[in-house]
């Protein structure tokens, strides 16, 4: 049957949203008496809402003609990449001397939740609104996508669930662990009907965990404005905020407990079909693994107090502590708030040190979160297998048990998590590569690649033993971590699977 593909639905659907949000900035610009950062806003919406009525009517009233099905990987980077570009014309106008090229770079970051920004000397609060309502909405899109397109997919850390149930009692082999991935006209079919749902049932979580934090952030001493940044970064784990937002222990708190929304997506609603929803809560994997990295972490930093010689008060080693548990967990969210309780860049993680936070942005959260790196769900799932192998070492004639369940993470979702892995390790090798090409220290390169694979646009500033700037990177480079910053927020599998069907 003669139809359209609904790729053009979806990205017509993300400029009349991107068009409205455009009013939000414009009208705190108009509060705070930025009069010319507001008109750029409003205008700037104007014009992109009458060009998305102008391209609805055109599509709809458009003959119809015959198609092939396109790969969701196909839509989603053109959204992901023209997206920016609209969301960059009011940033060129409100910045005075900004490029285009800067201005599209710092929107894609956000809309990436990376949170990485090329803006240099003071920056208006209503710009810092902005980029984290565009993180903000990136972050929602993403979660709806997640499930919608990505699980009927079979990728995006959906591999994993899946082997828990589906070749269970069967002999393993090829074909039965990888079956082809299916995209033909039922799949396209269902793509709007599938985002419309998760959409209905997410978002009123997402926009009511927001509300939530914006009011007890404002409760707890911060600026209405700040606090309602700090609520949008959060939710997004983008890390856009002014320098020094976090100020006291009371916000670290309430973030924290936000934060680990983006350790399992067992926590949100709409997940049942993950295979991952079996038993109670507190015995998630992703959950269980997060609570020993930080618990480890804890341990840690209590032997190093006590074996140091220093006259540190308990007050001031308590801090200390929980700045550290803090950024690390902030840091496994791919987040990247640094907290202020603990002493700032200076006393958390100062130097070689910084490595710690890199390997936790590297692990990553939850699947199917906001949160990026190789997900908790994979690490376990290797772990896992590596704690079977070793026991067979130890007592080769040995079975394991486990349960159906975790048999099948550790046999199928283990190799699925080593293939991912490998793909990673690969795709980071080359954007280091590509980085020292253009000039850059190979040390430097490393944490830049990771920072945009793991859409963790902060780690920069701490991750080495010099304070890095995004800002410093030439049109190359910004390129080449743009590309990084794709495919770390789409999923490698997700384009493995354009070229590979299994």
């Amino acid at each position: 049957m003669p139809r359209r593909s609904h790729g053009v639905v979806i990205v017509v659907a993300l400029m009349g949203v991107t068009a409205l949000a455009m009013l939000l900035p414009a009208a705190v610009g108009f509060t705070l008496r930025e009069h010319q950062l507001a008109r750029a806003f409003l205008y700037s919406s104007l014009l992109l809402g009458a060009l998305t009525v102008f391209v609805h009517l055109a599509n709809r009233s458009g003959s119809v003609v015959k198609i092939t099905t396109a790969h969701p990987f196909f839509y989603l980077s053109f959204a992901y990449v023209f997206l920016p570009v609209l969301m960059a014309v009011p940033l060129t106008e409100a910045v005075p001397g900004i490029r285009f090229i800067d201005a599209w770079f710092e929107m894609l970051s956000a809309f990436t939740t990376t949170g990485a920004s090329v803006l240099e000397g003071e920056v208006t609060r209503s710009l810092h609104l902005w980029r984290a309502t565009v993180a903000w909405g990136g972050g929602l899109f993403l979660m709806a996508v997640a499930v919608a397109l990505l699980a009927p997919l079979n990728v995006g850390g959906f591999e994993l669930f899946r082997s828990q149930s589906g070749t269970i009692g069967v002999t393993p082999g090829w074909v039965e662990m990888h079956q082809p991935t299916r995209i033909d006209e039922s799949y396209d079919d269902k793509v709007l009907s599938r985002l419309a749902d998760q959409l209905r049932v997410i978002a009123p979580v997402y926009v009511g965990l927001t509300l939530l934090l914006w009011v007890a952030l404002s409760i707890a001493g911060n600026p209405p404005l700040v606090a309602l940044m700090l609520a949008m970064s959060t939710l997004s784990t983008s890390g856009i905020a002014p320098e020094g937002a976090l100020s006291g222990l009371a916000s670290e708190m309430l973030i924290a407990c936000i934060l680990i929304f983006a350790l399992s997506r067992r926590l949100w609603p709409g997940a049942q079909s993950m295979q991952q929803m079996q038993g109670p809560r507190w015995r998630d994997p992703e959950l269980l693994l997060a609570a020993v990295i930080l618990a480890a972490i804890l341990v840690a930093l209590v032997l190093r107090a006590s074996l140091m010689s220093s006259p540190m008060g308990l007050g001031a080693h308590l801090a200390t502590i929980w700045g550290h548990v803090f950024t690390s967990l902030s840091f496994l969210s791919t987040t990247g708030f640094i907290s202020e309780v603990g002493g700032g860049i200076p006393g958390i993680f100062a130097g070689a040190a910084g490595i710690v936070l890199l390997g936790l942005a590297l692990l990553g959260g939850g699947v199917a979160t906001t949160a990026g790196g190789l997900k908790l769900m994979r690490v376990f799932a290797l772990a896992w297998q590596a704690r079977r192998e070793v026991s067979k070492l130890v007592y080769p004639d040995s079975v394991g048990g486990d349960g159906a369940r975790l048999r099948g993470l550790r046999r199928d979702g283990a190799f699925s998590a080593w293939l991912f892995l490998m793909i990673f390790i690969f795709t980071l090798t080359a954007l280091t590569a590509l980085l020292t090409l253009t000039g850059m220290r190979m040390e430097d390169s490393t944490i830049f690649a990771v920072a945009a694979l793991t859409t963790t646009g902060p780690l920069v500033q701490i991750a080495g033993p010099e304070v890095l700037h995004w800002s410093e990177l030439g049109d190359i480079g910004k390129m080449i971590l743009a590309l990084g910053m794709l495919l770390g927020r789409l999923e490698l599998l997700l384009l493995l699977s354009v070229f590979w069907r299994r």
